[in-house]
């Protein structure tokens, strides 16, 4: 039985559940030939979660301590095994496409939710005026 699923009709709310999925993709994603843990997650990007019946997926791009950034797919289900699929993304690509589940980018409070530091948007520009001419 799939320890994530488990998780879900505990949770108190739908960001927890979706901490608690991200944390166990991070668990099975350890296991595969990229060497990565969830210790090495600097920020979730985005992510998109669906649930049917008694499966749920959640698929999230991730950003890695070392600049590595990553797709995990993950589905679980009471009655078969986890399963995650990991693959590697350029840094400047954009999110994967697919079926017609959005993908939700205000990630700062699933972030948190995670235990994870907040990473301040980049500063502003500044914009000085330019020296009066004579």
């Amino acid at each position: 039985m799939s320890t994530a699923f488990d998780f879900l009709p505990n949770a108190k709310d739908s960001l927890e559940r979706e901490a608690g999925l991200i944390r166990r993709a991070f668990e099975l994603a350890a296991r595969q030939p990229y060497g990565f843990t969830f210790d090495d997650l600097e920020q979730v990007e985005a992510y998109r979660m669906q649930r049917a019946a008694d499966v749920a997926s959640l698929d999230c791009v991730a950003s890695l301590t070392d600049g590595r950034r990553f797709h995990l797919a993950y589905v679980a289900g009471p009655h078969r095994p986890d399963f995650v699929m990991v693959t590697q993304m350029m840094t400047t690509e954009p999110l994967p496409s697919g079926r017609s589940r959005f993908w939700i980018d205000d990630v700062a409070e699933l972030n948190h939710t995670l235990g994870l530091p907040l990473i301040p948007p980049p500063p502003a520009p500044v914009i000085l005026p330019l020296p009066a001419r004579h």
